[in-house]
This record gives C-alpha cells, structure tokens and sequence, in this order.
C-alpha cells in the first residue's frame, strides 16, 4: 500500500487490475468486486439491514452501525485492513459505534468516505448498467387463477421465481369462497414457488389486502406469513373516500436501483 496511490488498488480484495472507482470511499475496485457491488448493494436482511458489507460486499463477519438512521455493515476485514489492524474489536468492545458513513470523521486510516458519495453511487450504477450488455433476468410470478379445486402443480415447473405477488380482490360484496381463502391460496403457491431451503438466491413476496380482511383475518394472516402487515401509502377508492391497503411481505424495495438505476 506504501507504493501505491489508493485510487490503484481494490480497496475490496487488495488487487491491482482496476476496473473502476469504489462510489463510496476513495480506492479502486476490479472488475470481479464492482460487478459484486453492483448486484449485491442493496441487498438487505429480514432486520433491515445490509445483507452485506457495505464495502466489499462479501465479508461474511459484521459489524452493524448503530445510528437510528442506518442499517450498514462493515466486515471485520475491511475495518482491520482499511483503518489498521485490531480495530474491529475495537469497535466490538464499544456500547455504540456510528459507522464510518455517518460519522462526522470522513477519514480512518485508508479509509476516506467521499463527499458526494451519493451522486457517485448513482454514477456508478449508471455508467456500470450501460456497461453491461444485459442484467440477469428475473423470473416473477405476478398474478394466478384462483379456483376452489386449484392446486399450483404448474408453479414448481415454471420457478424457480424470484419474486411472487398476490393480493386480495378489491373491496366488494362477493369473496368466493371467502375472504381469508385468497390469502390461504396465496400462502400454498408460497410454498410450491419459494426457493429451497439450500438455495441462497434472493427472494422476495408480496401479498396486498385490499382492506377486505377483518382483524380476526389479519392476524391468522399474520402468523401464517410470520410477518406484520405494514400500510401502504393512502389510495382514492372508487368513490373517492381515502383508505390504505395492508402489505405482507419481504419486499427489498431498495434493490429497485440495480434493476432501474435511474431511479437511484
């Protein structure tokens, strides 16, 4: 590292065949780790947060920062390599640590969070999807006849999916056979689409309540989904009255920006 300029060397894996700049701290990234970055980033956990480190995005050891605001990550790895040896027991052994993206410091050691980090990070998406001849497909299952006698023996066939939608019909006087029906239904067709337990690919679902389950409803949808419903922003009815349709789900809404990374 004494030789060399940060800006030449992967601040990720250590290596030297730069492909681009890391978007949030100054140093380099080789191909290998910008293409991990970029399909990995955004990528969160069932508490919230990252899934992985916020700079290599790989190390498998944590260490979570603990400002309300923020849900990063940092290997032990990076922390002892970046800011010096030891460091991450440091922090460790801490009541509180605030990450070195929230923190007022901007340097540590090697490590020199940028000043615009923000507008680089949607460069980077940018430049590296135009980059890329095309993103992975993503295989979605997006809506399903519903039948008393429907059993999804097709759904195993046409997955593995990433992605599984469902909801309740809209607010009306005809359910058939029954309200709580649609989300049983939804919750087979879980079960048949979601991936093995032994594949590690990310997955998401999520089942909308058109405000049609009671609260009797809700809470064995609850427990079936093992998750509580959240509301969504207010939605005009037909007649113009305001109300909010109840989410279930594990719904990374911030892996929008590696699909769409004008959105960013």
């Amino acid at each position: 590292y004494n030789e060399r300029h940060i800006e030449d060397i992967c601040i990720c894996c250590g290596g030297f065949e730069i492909h681009t700049q890391h978007p949030l701290f100054h140093g380099g990234m080789c191909a290998p780790c910008s293409e991990r970055l970029l399909e990995r980033f955004f990528l969160c956990d069932d508490d919230g947060y990252q899934a992985d480190c916020t700079i290599c995005c790989w190390g498998k050891s944590l260490i979570m920062c603990d400002h309300s605001a923020c849900h990063k990550c940092f290997c032990e790895e990076c922390v002892d390599t970046l800011v010096y040896p030891g460091h991450a027991e440091e922090i460790k052994e801490t009541t509180t640590w605030i990450c070195f993206m929230c923190a007022p410091q901007r340097v540590n050691g090697l490590l020199k969070r940028r000043i615009k980090w923000r507008a680089v990070l949607k460069h980077f998406y940018d430049q590296e999807s135009v980059r890329k001849s095309s993103f992975k497909s993503v295989q979605v299952l997006l809506g399903f006849k519903l039948t008393i006698n429907f059993v999804p023996d097709f759904i195993e066939e046409w997955g593995p999916f990433d992605f599984i939608f469902g909801s309740t019909p809209p607010k009306t006087n005809f359910f058939l056979p029954s309200k709580a029906w649609y989300f049983y239904q939804y919750f087979r067709i879980l079960q048949y689409g979601s991936p093995k337990e032994k594949n590690k690919k990310p997955f998401f679902w999520l089942f909308v309540d058109n405000i049609v389950l009671d609260e009797e409803e809700k809470d064995a949808a609850s427990r079936f989904f093992q998750v509580r419903e959240i509301s969504a922003h207010p939605v005009a009815s037909h007649n113009e009255t305001r109300m909010h349709k109840r989410d279930y789900g594990k719904l990374a809404l911030k892996l929008i920006p590696s699909l769409f990374p004008s959105l960013i």
